[in-house]
C-alpha cells in the first residue's frame, strides 16, 4: 500500500512540474512578444515636407505583418490614411471615407491627390476587419501641399 502512494505522490509530483514548467514558457513567450517593439511610421513623406500633388506615400511598419483584410489574425493588419486626423479609437473600426483611406489589399505606398493647403496626415494600422490598433499604432506628421 505505502508503495502505490509513494508512486503516486510521485505521479502527481511529475506533472505538477511538467504543468508549472509549462506555464513558465508560455509566460516567457508572452514577455518576448511584448517586447517587440511595434511602431508605424512615415518613409515618406517626412514631417514639414513640401510636396506637389499627386503626393507619393510610402508607409513603413515593424513589428507587426502585413495581411489583406478578411481574417483577424494576431500581430496582422493593414494599413490606413487618416486625412487631417490623429488616430481611429482602439478597437472602433474604421469606416471607409473621403477622409479615411482603406489599404486592405496589404498596399505600402500609394499616390494621394490633395488640394493645395497644410494637411495632418496619419497613418493607423487596423486588424483584418478594419478594427483599429489604437493610438499606439498611428503616426501622424505636418505637410504642405503647393
Amino acid at each position: 500500500m505505502n508503495k502505490y502512494i509513494i508512486l503516486l505522490f510521485n505521479v502527481l509530483f511529475l506533472v505538477s512540474c511538467s504543468v508549472k514548467e509549462n506555464k513558465k514558457t508560455e509566460l516567457a513567450e508572452d514577455k518576448v512578444e511584448e517586447s517587440i517593439i511595434q511602431n508605424i511610421f512615415f518613409k515618406w513623406p517626412k514631417e514639414g515636407s513640401i510636396v506637389a500633388s499627386p503626393i507619393f506615400i510610402d508607409m513603413g511598419l515593424s513589428g507587426m505583418l502585413i495581411e489583406p483584410a478578411g481574417k483577424v489574425n494576431k500581430g496582422f493588419g493593414h494599413h490606413h490614411i487618416l486625412i487631417n486626423q490623429t488616430s481611429w479609437p482602439l478597437g472602433s473600426i474604421i469606416p471607409m471615407s473621403d477622409s479615411t483611406l482603406h489599404f486592405g489589399l496589404g498596399q505600402t505606398d500609394t499616390s494621394l491627390e490633395l488640394d493645395p493647403g497644410n494637411y495632418i496626415i496619419s497613418l493607423q494600422f487596423a486588424d483584418g476587419v478594419h478594427a483599429s490598433y489604437g493610438e499606439n499604432m498611428s503616426s501622424s506628421i505636418k505637410i504642405r501641399v503647393e
